[in-house]
């Protein structure tokens, strides 16, 4: 038995301090596994090669136009009853023969959730998201691109704590905050396409991961392979796939409904501001592919995202545009660790006991 000296060195010790063992069941598991996915995938892929694939080559017309896009950023801290939340949202116009200006939104939050926290901190950076992208529809670009998936920011769920409450009233503070900004996420969300669609602009979201099964689904295959995979397969060279109804996403029927009646209740997406498409680009040969969505109403203006696609591309396969808003949208350590420590030095000046009670740190930081 050690001392009560020695295990308290244990904090102390690193990953290195020990011998690492070949559990020889564990690895026989590993190769198991191996066998079985190389098994499946063998007989699969078989049907995967023979099928037909429809897509387009990239032939159009190179045209700058004026773009506005954006990216965000988030960083959380958990504290002993607290976690803070600081969010940054970064982006620019780009507009032929002008000077690049970009645009920069910070916000911070406290939130004494238990759970989900995580959620609700994506929650929040998408919200500066859409307050930046509403600012930048101001300079009245040609076209807008937000960072990520449209149907994605539609499909939205909730915590199971959260939708319980989200049409039921409640005098619980946190499930009150969480649904309080989720209100705010979906009123932001239903003005930006509100606007694009009054103001004749182009609204798209461009994904560079994605794992869903749009393409999977409507040539009826396996569910074993997402979109990129299959694209991986099939499409060798640059193009685009034509686009497809992004169809809700499944979340359960209770889930559902409590969200629809929801936005029935804030008259939010209303008419046709929540029917989208999906087109695939690979914009280059032996790239990974973009997945961009769109909403319906702009379908006939598809030629125009496609040209955008090829103008803005960076020559690796990916957007020029989105590379910089991220580099302006990505939270800096720095900046989270500014903010947190004003926050713990104002309330540890002002009340000790509070600070003590919620905002000081958790036991596994200091281990």
């Amino acid at each position: 038995m050690k001392s009560k000296e020695e295990l308290t060195e244990k904090k102390n010790w690193t990953a290195n301090s020990f011998d690492f063992v070949y559990d020889e069941g564990l690895m026989e598991k590993a190769k198991k596994e191996a066998k079985k996915i190389i098994e499946n995938y063998t007989k699969f892929l078989e049907n995967v090669k023979n099928m037909k694939f429809e897509y387009n080559p990239i032939e159009c017309e190179e045209k700058f136009r004026k773009i506005a896009a954006l990216d965000g950023g988030e960083g959380l801290e958990n504290l002993f009853a607290s976690s803070i939340i600081v969010t940054r949202a970064g982006g620019a116009v780009f507009e032929p023969s002008k000077r690049i200006q970009p645009v920069k939104l910070y916000d911070m939050f406290i939130s004494s959730l238990t759970a989900d926290v995580d959620k609700f901190s994506n929650l929040l950076r998408d919200i500066a998201e859409f307050k930046l992208a509403d600012q930048l529809l101001d300079y009245k670009p040609e076209i807008l691109i937000m960072d990520g998936s449209l149907v994605g920011y539609y499909n939205r769920g909730l915590p199971l704590q959260v939708l319980g409450y989200l049409n039921v009233p409640t005098d619980e503070k946190p499930i009150l905050e969480y649904i309080e900004q989720y209100k705010n996420y979906a009123k932001l969300f239903d003005k930006i396409l509100k606007r694009c669609r009054k103001e004749n602009i182009i609204i798209m979201g461009v994904s560079k991961d994605s794992r869903v099964r749009y393409l999977v689904n409507k040539y009826k295959l396996d569910k074993t392979l997402t979109d990129y995979g299959l694209i991986q397969l099939k499409m060798k060279k640059s193009g685009y796939t034509p686009p497809i109804q992004a169809t809700p996403r499944k979340m359960g029927m209770i889930r559902r409904d409590a969200i629809q009646e929801f936005f029935l209740k804030e008259g939010l997406f209303e008419e046709d501001l929540a029917e989208f498409q999906i087109s695939y680009f690979k914009l280059k040969d032996r790239t990974r592919p973009v997945r961009v969505d769109f909403p319906t109403w702009q379908e006939d203006r598809f030629d125009e995202i496609v040209s955008v696609m090829k103008t803005y591309h960076d020559d690796q396969g990916f957007l020029l545009t989105a590379h910089l808003v991220h580099n302006w949208a990505v939270m800096n350590d720095e900046i989270k660790t500014n903010v947190i420590n004003v926050i713990k030095s104002e309330i540890l000046e002002s009340d000790p006991m509070i600070y003590e009670a919620i905002f000081s740190d958790q036991r596994r930081m200091n281990i």
